[in-house]
């Protein structure tokens, strides 16, 4: 963890608000990722709730839209996309900033899941479709958001997308605490080929 002090580098107090000569005021890479993926999505939040007003709120928060908007982010949200949801969920209830102490995605296999799509792909008539995918993860976000992770070997976003599909054709919205978003397709490499709402 990184401590400043409030002082300057001759130790003399600064008022508050005052930062020392140089300071751009911005995020730096010696911020931690889910920090700066915390402000990025407060600051798209913000601009959602003065674009939409308190309606917002809901269609952002209820309905999981910081969840997706998280997915077009790009690199302001790879830090950490929990953190990135729920700066996004803060600003757009008008919340102040609260940043997290620590970071909010939470990665974890779920072999069974994947056991009960591959079953079903093959019940289905589909062996290839179930072959196709070697593991599976459910990322925990904010709140009860959660995205679906399928790794695969397609290297054909085309390809990728139509697996996508049918995942969320199976999907029956209750496999898991919370509320599934997302199902994000990965290459071998973990680099994201196609993403569905769930």
């Amino acid at each position: 963890m990184l401590v400043t002090s409030a002082c300057g580098s001759d130790s003399t107090p600064r008022p508050a608000g005052e930062r020392p000569s140089g300071s751009p005021g911005r995020h730096t890479e010696a911020t931690p990722g889910y920090k700066r993926a915390y402000a990025a999505g407060y600051a798209e939040g913000r601009k959602v709730y003065d674009e939409g007003g308190k309606g917002a709120a809901v269609r952002e928060v209820v309905h999981g839209g910081c969840a997706r908007r998280a997915l077009d982010a790009g690199a302001r949200a790879d830090g950490d996309r929990g953190s990135w949801v729920k700066g996004c969920q803060d600003a757009v209830t008008g919340a102040p900033k609260d940043p997290p102490t620590h970071p909010m995605s939470k990665r974890e296999a779920n072999p069974a899941l994947l056991r009960d799509f591959r079953a079903w792909a093959r019940a289905k008539g589909d062996a290839e479709l179930a072959r196709r995918s070697d593991q599976l993860f459910t990322v925990e976000l904010a709140g009860p958001d959660y995205d679906v992770e399928v790794r695969t070997d397609y290297t054909s976003h085309g390809q990728a997308r139509t697996f996508a599909r049918t995942f969320a054709d199976w999907w029956d919205k209750d496999d898991g605490r919370g509320v599934a978003r997302s199902v994000l397709v990965l290459d071998i490499h973990n680099r994201r080929i196609a993403t569905q709402p769930l």
